[in-house]
């Protein structure tokens, strides 16, 4: 009877250990690995301050190579380049174009600043889940005026994870249905598995961001390789409520956001 129930235990333990690798599959980052990046953003947003109002519209294409230029088995090296960055801000019956292919305007501090995420190529180094241990040479911007762009910058800080990572362990055996949630103290997300195949899994979420400038709730869903964790595919509407600080004034604003990302191996 001991004897039945030692081996029972022990194959409880293989068979969980068995599940555990399936749910947290990982990228194993491989010298000379290539992944591709393509972010289009769509922006509108609503300034106002007294009877004043201002009408920002944007779009904006961010194409980025992340090659591995050294990996171990604890996980990788990579340096970051931008292949593409365009940038098209309507506002004030007025157009501002932004292209990377062409030297930035020296009077638009804004064309200034994409250039300087066009230009600059950051080294960062990640273990296998995808999350951040060190970054050199991330460029420096005036986030208050890269708002206006409409851009959804990266965060390369040690902690955080790659963007074209899931930030959770991926688990094929889910079914239809099945959510959960993750808190922070400043944000909240609700996931629910929408579909699950062979090779993929869809989930579906819901983020509220609260306790900055602008709170924020976001509807989207992601495309992902249960192999590897790599988000094949993002898509989310955003709507942001709060308010701007432009030159030391403060306007209330509301902005409404879509952001389509495709991730590709190359």
């Amino acid at each position: 009877m001991r004897a039945a129930l030692i081996k029972s235990n022990w194959l409880l333990i293989i068979l969980l250990a068995y599940i555990s690798n399936t749910a947290c599959a990982q990228v194993r980052f491989k010298k000379g690995d290539e992944f591709q990046r393509q972010v289009l953003t769509r922006s509108n947003c609503v300034m106002q301050r007294g009877g004043q109002s201002l009408h920002v519209s944007s779009s904006s294409i961010v194409a980025k190579t992340y090659k591995v230029t050294d990996a171990s088995e604890n996980g990788a090296t990579m340096i970051i380049t931008t292949d593409k960055l365009t940038d098209t801000i309507n506002a004030m019956d007025q157009t501002m174009i932004y292209h990377s292919e062409k030297p930035a305007d020296p009077a638009s501090d804004i064309q200034v600043n994409l250039q300087k995420i066009a230009k600059t190529s950051p080294t960062i180094t990640v273990n296998n889940k995808g999350e951040i241990f060190n970054v050199k040479r991330a460029a420096t911007v005036n986030d208050t005026l890269l708002s206006f762009t409409g851009l959804q910058l990266e965060r390369l800080v040690p902690g955080a994870m790659l963007q074209f990572m899931a930030n959770f362990a991926v688990n094929p055996s889910l079914k239809k249905g099945y959510s959960w949630t993750d808190n922070t103290p400043s944000k909240t997300t609700t996931y629910t598995v929408y579909a699950v195949n062979g090779r993929t899994i869809t989930i579906t979420y819901k983020t509220s961001i609260l306790g900055q400038n602008l709170n924020s709730r976001i509807n989207g869903s992601i495309l992902i390789d249960n192999n590897t964790g790599i988000i094949l595919k993002r898509y989310s509407q955003s709507v942001s409520t709060g308010y701007e600080i432009v030159n030391g004034i403060v306007y209330t604003a509301t902005r409404r956001t879509a952001v389509t990302e495709v991730n590709l191996k190359k």
